[in-house]
């Protein structure tokens, strides 16, 4: 039996090609369904200012204790109205803004703030925001925003942190261009 290998040696090539666009998909898609955590939570509790005089020109934040008021997504199965959480790197300083991880715990789910703003800042108010980033039940580290609002007057405070988890399209966009250039390139050979 006679072999041509100019005939059959461009077969194993495309199944190998093939096999390489099913399995970016297959990662992408499961990343895409599975990592990033989704909703938002809301928190409340208990702080002290530092830094300065009063409310108007302090520095950072103590934040002494953190009890949740409830979630949506997968944030709102685990943190409802209640929920005890764990202050760990407090206080943290606001101006100039300094990222801290693990600021806080509160139904197994960790923050980490990355950058601050202050939006208000008077002798009864403060009010920042800023991104950060939330991990934790099994989900990845998932970027997030933040808004802290601090009243003077009761030393609480209370905060939303929002998940922004990745669109599943730049996910299926990214397992798409690779299947682009697959093509593009078996065409040029």
């Amino acid at each position: 039996m006679n072999f041509d290998t100019k005939k059959h040696s461009a077969l194993p090539g495309k199944a190998l090609i093939k096999l390489m666009l099913f399995g970016a998909a297959f990662i992408s898609m499961s990343i895409a369904n599975a990592a990033s955590v989704t909703g938002d939570m809301g928190i409340t509790g208990a702080f002290t200012a530092s830094g300065g005089t009063d409310l108007s020109d302090h520095t950072s934040l103590d934040l002494t204790s953190a009890t949740g008021t409830g979630g949506s997504g997968a944030i709102g199965g685990t943190v409802g109205f209640g929920t005890v959480g764990t202050v760990f790197n407090s206080p943290f300083t606001f101006n100039p803004s300094t990222p801290v991880s693990n600021l806080l715990q509160i139904g197994n789910w960790q923050v980490d703030l990355a950058t601050t703003t202050i939006d208000d800042q008077t002798v009864d108010v403060l009010t920042l925001s800023g991104t950060g980033t939330i991990s934790g039940n099994g989900f990845d580290l998932t970027p997030t925003t933040w808004t802290l609002s601090a009243n003077a007057t009761g030393g609480s405070y209370s905060m939303t942190v929002n998940a922004v988890p990745v669109p599943a399209a730049v996910w299926l966009f990214g397992s798409g261009l690779i299947g682009l250039i697959a093509v593009a390139r078996r065409k040029a050979s």
